[in-house]
């Protein structure tokens, strides 16, 4: 695997990773959208930091895709990658991503806009539901 024989470098200037990150994309016509977010988007990565970034596609994220674009990035960044796909994702991590991450590449304005939606729909429908249930919790464990 590449992983194992590939040494880790220092993290890269902010400039330096966003166009390492869009020459990768630019292999992959359909990502419309690539978000850093983590350790790498605060300019707070350690040698050992992953590289975590989200993205939506055009088509649907085929298994042989995403694996091509984590190789592809590993290659260009020299560290590991994790890789969400944002149709796959749902609140608190897309909220993350979306609220905290940085946008490397949007080529559809729509499409981030229609995720910022989701994201705040989720937030609506499911929240006072996760609140609830870690505060009964809460509850539960003081209580004992």
């Amino acid at each position: 695997m590449i992983l194992k024989s590939m040494q880790l470098q220092k993290p890269p200037h902010t400039s330096d990773l966003d166009r390492n990150i869009e020459h990768v994309m630019a292999r992959h016509p359909s990502v419309v959208l690539a978000i850093l977010f983590g350790s790498m988007a605060k300019d707070r990565a350690r040698n050992d930091s992953d590289l975590d970034i989200a993205v939506a596609t055009s088509t649907p994220l085929t298994a042989q895709t995403h694996l091509a674009i984590i190789e592809d990035l590993v290659l260009a960044v020299g560290r590991p990658v994790d890789l969400i796909d944002l149709d796959r994702t749902h609140n608190p991590l897309l909220q993350q991503i979306l609220t905290k991450g940085r946008r490397v590449l949007c080529h559809d304005r729509t499409r981030y806009a229609e995720l910022l939606l989701r994201m705040v729909y989720e937030e609506a429908d499911l929240m006072p539901y996760y609140r609830r249930i870690l505060s009964e919790r809460r509850q539960a464990w003081i209580g004992t």
